[in-house]
């Protein structure tokens, strides 16, 4: 579910900006945007994982998406997608590295690296696609 509100959102948040008159620079702050709020989630995320657990984070990055896809939806300004993509960076972030964590926690001894690519698969090739 996951990906594929991921695959969503990624493909046509750039042409909503476009839609309320952004330009390809508000695009770009956009993405900066969502790369400075991921980086230091990515560093967070375990901690925070560990004291809500992987089903709260997962939830909350569902909950994320939702707020995600009613923002791009009620935008009048290119400049209200910033909020959309700060979540974008924490929840890639929080949702990514949860699901790694609960990949290998799973995983049978000797197979932590094929079920990430499972993972991997199921988010960017089933999800996104």
């Amino acid at each position: 579910v996951i990906g594929t509100s991921s695959g969503c959102i990624e493909n046509f948040a750039y042409v909503r900006i476009g839609e309320v008159g952004g330009t390809g620079h508000n695009m770009g702050i956009c993405r900066l945007i969502s790369s400075l709020a991921g980086a230091p989630m990515f560093w967070f995320s375990g901690p925070l994982t560990e004291a809500l657990g992987v089903d709260v984070v997962l939830v909350l990055s569902l909950l994320a998406y939702v707020i995600r896809f009613l923002n791009y939806a009620f935008m009048k300004h290119p400049y209200h997608a910033l909020l959309a993509e700060a979540l974008r960076g924490i929840t890639f972030a929080a949702f990514w590295s949860s699901g790694s964590m609960y990949a290998h926690k799973i995983s049978p001894p000797g197979m932590s690296a094929t079920m990430l690519l499972i993972m991997n698969a199921m988010y960017g090739g089933l999800g996104q696609s």
